[in-house]
């Protein structure tokens, strides 16, 4: 019976604090959190992989387009773009109104048309005919040009110094003489301009001195619209896919999403958007890596240090990737909705519950895309955004699976913590009758209750064991002598 009092095994010893803390196996709760943290950054890793190949500069920014008329139309691809054909017909071509002198110099540099100021102010007319208007609404502040040097030189230097929203230019028509020719700087129908004159000749519409330069589609032909209108404001006129089109320019027409573009002629085109095969090729073998990283490490780690059978939610991981990567897609009118029918095979592991791969086939690859690029394109970006959503689905903040399994860990430590280091209360029974035998000085310190306690403890046992009471027990452990006693049934 000492033997068992020694040990402890009747009312649990604490045994020696210094042997049990060198023999402590490793906090199981702790290892478990390593894990977790462990499994919690391989999915990262694995997130981030993914998110690059879906990303919108992969997914939509690796079409090439091109012209089958190019003199009609360049054509370029951006964020967006999806394998298509377009036919564009262009009937017009956007234009900037044009007036010229309608008076010609033999120089340039030297003979002076005339001083003052030009007002020029941008806007539209309301044409009653093509050079006829009854109003002028201005879409800008006019700008006044002071003209001290009334050359044709002087004055086109003068105009374009100013910002005034035209262009100015001498040219030199067939025999040889020089006009004065004055444009928009902006294509369109709505983009026409007025020039109003302060003449120092005292007269600002006439056919004298700088007055000249006045034109205003609201005025008299010769008496305030003194220039001759060379080429009038229009809008460019195409349709696509038979679709009827208006643009103020002639650049950035879209075609679709992420097509647009230039009109450089009238007649007709067909544009052909298609994806880059090397960036689809490159973006399938990236998922494939991705993907056999991630579930080599995971195998990794269930077999070594998370045993399923203790941890549920890593253990269905793996196999929850291996199902998600032989998934069938929805992909629109595309007959293509597994990854192996575009050259992305899944293995089996060697053991069940653990991760499988995937290998890629260039060759089917290539075959997918040749049938239907889009298709191809759209699954593969389709599967990587799913297997991200599964993931996710353990690692995400909100309410992750393997986030909240370590809260809870996380909290039960706390809890554990807090039991381990709180101080016991004094005064209490003794762990054990070897702990009150071997510190009787202590003992001062129970009440007659505990002790009667003790003493009733004691009986109940030589009950159990009447043929032998050990003398100690009785003689330590009720006050008698510990010697010359014993008990026979």
């Amino acid at each position: 019976m000492s033997s068992l009092l020694s040990s402890g095994l009747l009312l649990g010893s604490t045994g020696s604090a210094s042997s049990a803390a060198s023999a402590a196996p490793a906090d199981p709760i702790q290892v478990e959190l390593s894990n977790l943290g462990q499994l919690m950054s391989i999915l990262g890793t694995f997130q981030s992989s993914l998110q690059q190949i879906y990303s919108p500069a992969n997914q939509y920014g690796g079409g090439t387009a091109t012209s089958s008329n190019p003199a009609v139309a360049s054509v370029s691809t951006s964020a967006g773009a999806q394998n298509a054909s377009y036919q564009l017909s262009v009937s017009q071509l956007a234009q900037a109104q044009s007036a010229a002198t309608s008076f010609t110099l033999s120089d340039t540099g030297s003979t002076s048309v005339g001083t003052g100021s030009l007002t020029i102010t941008t806007g539209s007319y309301a044409y009653t005919s093509s050079t006829s208007a009854s109003s002028f609404t201005a879409n800008d502040t006019p700008v006044t040009v002071s003209i001290s040097n009334g050359t044709l030189s002087g004055i086109a230097s003068a105009i374009n110094g100013a910002g005034a929203g035209v262009v100015a230019n001498v040219v030199q028509n067939s025999s040889g003489a020089y006009q004065l020719q004055i444009s928009a700087a902006s294509t369109g129908a709505s983009n026409n301009f007025r020039i109003t004159v302060s003449d120092n000749d005292g007269n600002n519409t006439d056919q004298s001195g700088l007055s000249r330069l006045a034109f205003d589609q609201t005025q008299a032909v010769g008496s305030g619209q003194n220039l001759t209108q060379t080429q009038a404001a229009q809008n460019a006129s195409y349709t696509v896919n038979g679709a009827s089109g208006s643009s103020a320019g002639n650049s950035g027409i879209q075609l679709g999403s992420g097509v647009s573009a230039n009109l450089l002629a009238t007649g007709s085109s067909t544009i052909a958007v298609n994806i880059d095969f090397g960036l689809l090729n490159s973006n399938a073998q990236s998922l494939a890596s991705a993907f056999n990283t991630a579930q080599g490490s995971i195998n990794s780690l269930l077999g070594n240090q998370v045993a399923p059978r203790n941890d549920p939610i890593a253990a269905m991981l793996p196999q929850m990737l291996n199902q998600q990567a032989q998934n069938s897609y929805s992909n629109g009118s595309s007959l293509l909705t597994l990854l192996s029918q575009i050259g992305l095979s899944y293995q089996s592991p060697a053991q069940y519950g653990l991760g499988g791969t995937l290998s890629l086939n260039v060759g089917s690859l290539q075959a997918a895309y040749n049938g239907d690029s889009s298709g191809t394109a759209n699954l593969l970006y389709t599967a990587a955004q799913s297997l991200n959503a599964l993931a996710n689905s353990y690692t995400s903040q909100g309410g992750g699976s393997l986030v909240n399994e370590s809260r809870a860990l996380q909290a039960q430590q706390r809890n554990r913590q807090l039991v381990i280091h709180t101080p016991q209360t004094p005064n209490t029974f003794p762990f054990n009758l070897q702990n009150l035998l071997n510190y009787p000085s202590g003992n001062s310190l129970l009440s007659a209750q505990q002790i009667s306690g003790l003493a009733m403890y004691a009986l109940v046992y030589s009950i159990g064991a009447p043929y032998a009471l050990n003398a100690l027990l009785v003689g330590q452990g009720l006050g008698l002598s510990s010697t010359g006693f014993s008990a026979v049934a």
